[in-house]
């Protein structure tokens, strides 16, 4: 072999460093990485046939109120009337609701649960089914809100047509996106879903960075400002990272065997059970951030975009239904029920505005609960429990079965609390300090995309790691057969 390495050569050169690459085929997995993201990355340069591509450079209102976050995740195809306009949205959602499905369906939770990998294949086409459903939902609204924009007009040839073809080019686009992200998770480096919201992400980083430098030339916003944001985020960058890599190490005594009246260790040596602090990462952000843009999305379409109150959406909706709606107008006449009905919309609007307390409330709750609810599907204490039973080593000072069971379950509980509030506070402290400092052009930067950015690339550089411990170990095998 002229790629050998010499008798004698220690492992660690550049020639072992390229033997590693190839017996893992960790080489081959990172350029397939790259192709998929170029690829993803050419597709949101695609216009919508049938728009004009630069509308919302002519509409600055509506691509505040009816983008905002939502392209954020995109990487800027909702804001360029792209063909993946709609991006991995509907693929995350899908996912949120399967899981939550699988809680409350036994059928589902046995699927998960009990039939292995054939199981795991039934739930990812229950979850492809329900991509293409809701894309089909949000590719027809969106197509509708973009023909009620005029003054210019955003789509060039309104009517049935338009709404028809750009649905089915929009949901074909998002299956595809799916497709990117699954095969990435497969024969790429890192989650696949979440390296395109990463991805997505950093690609508006530098439209963000251009605009707060724009804001601070005209003095929109201050200099001290921006340093005492920038030096927020950094702070909370080097918290996520701690949360991230942070665990409970928990000891467990070796298999052991009594003979006559001594106690003698045959197996393996004492060790630790290392439980993570954070176990869901990224994904209980993704999720939360997620479930709570959909419905804002939802009302800011059936406002078409102008920022209508939601509470006055919702009842126009409802007096539009046949049969429904002459008895809904006479009934919201009453003034009880209109002051009722009036508090009840401003709540439940000022929950999806992004600086209001009720948002922040409300997107505590749904991390602290998304983070439990995904730990309860990675980490299941009773599985762990009897592993250690039937391998006889047990925790020190728990007995084995079900009080070991109980421990680890109420550790585990005391873990995703802490780790869970933490990251939730990191998440809602930059969205505050953003109104405080009076710098907006990094709205979404500060909270959940700060601890996406950082939770993936932590994420993606353990599996790199693990994929090059594997070559390492692989390359020695070589190494000592070309040698002996």
């Amino acid at each position: 072999m002229t790629n050998a390495p010499k008798r004698g050569t220690p492992i660690g050169g550049p020639t072992d460093l390229w033997t590693m690459l190839q017996a893992a085929g960790l080489k081959e997995r990172i350029f397939f990485t790259l192709a998929m993201i170029l690829l993803y990355r050419a597709g949101v340069h695609i216009p919508l046939p049938g728009v004009d591509s630069h509308a919302f450079l002519k509409h600055p209102e509506y691509a505040q109120s009816l983008l905002g976050m939502v392209d954020l995740f995109t990487g800027g195809a909702l804001n360029k009337l792209s063909i993946f306009s709609l991006g991995i949205g509907p693929y995350i959602t899908a996912s949120i609701i399967l899981q939550l499905m699988t809680a409350v369906i036994p059928q589902l939770e046995d699927l998960q649960k009990n039939q292995g990998e054939q199981g795991r294949k039934k739930l990812q086409q229950y979850t492809r089914c329900f991509t293409v459903v809701i894309s089909i939902l949000q590719s027809v609204m969106l197509a509708n809100v973009l023909m009620k924009i005029q003054a210019p007009p955003v789509v060039i040839t309104p009517g049935p047509l338009f709404v028809l073809t750009s649905a089915i080019i929009m949901t074909a686009s998002a299956l595809f996106i799916m497709w990117i992200g699954e095969v990435i998770t497969e024969r790429g480096v890192g989650n696949g879903a979440s390296l395109l919201i990463f991805l997505g992400i950093v690609a508006r980083l530098p439209s963000m960075f251009h605009n707060t430098y724009d804001a601070v030339q005209t003095g929109q916003t201050p200099v001290w400002g921006v340093a005492l944001l920038v030096g927020i985020l950094l702070t909370l960058a080097a918290l996520i990272v701690c949360l991230q890599q942070g665990v409970r190490k928990i000891m467990v005594l070796g298999a052991r065997r009594n003979v006559g009246r001594q106690v003698f260790q045959v197996a393996a040596p004492d060790d630790y059970l290392y439980l993570p602090i954070n176990p869901s990462g990224v994904m209980a952000i993704i999720f939360a951030s997620s479930l709570l843009m959909f419905p804002t999305t939802v009302m800011q379409f059936v406002s078409q975009g102008k920022g209508k109150d939601p509470g006055q959406a919702i009842y126009e909706l409802l007096i539009s239904i046949p049969g429904l709606g002459k008895g809904i107008e006479s009934f919201a006449q009453i003034d009880w029920v209109q002051n009722v009905w009036g508090f009840i919309s401003t709540e439940v609007g000022n929950m999806f505005v992004y600086y209001r307390w009720e948002h922040s409330l409300v997107y505590f709750a749904l991390i602290l609960f998304f983070a439990y609810f995904y730990a309860s599907i990675i980490l299941q204490p009773r599985d762990m429990a009897e592993n250690l039973r039937r391998q006889g080593r047990a925790i020190q000072g728990v007995r084995p079965g079900r009080p070991t069971a109980e421990f680890l379950e109420d550790t585990l509980s005391r873990l995703v609390f802490i780790g869970a509030s933490a990251i939730a506070i990191i998440a809602i402290l930059p969205i505050h300090t953003e109104q405080f400092t009076q710098v907006t052009t990094l709205q979404g930067l500060g909270s959940t995309s700060l601890i996406i950015l950082v939770g993936v690339a932590i994420d993606t550089q353990k599996q790199i790691k693990t994929h090059a411990l594997s070559a390492k170990y692989q390359a020695r095998g070589i190494f000592r057969k070309t040698t002996s």
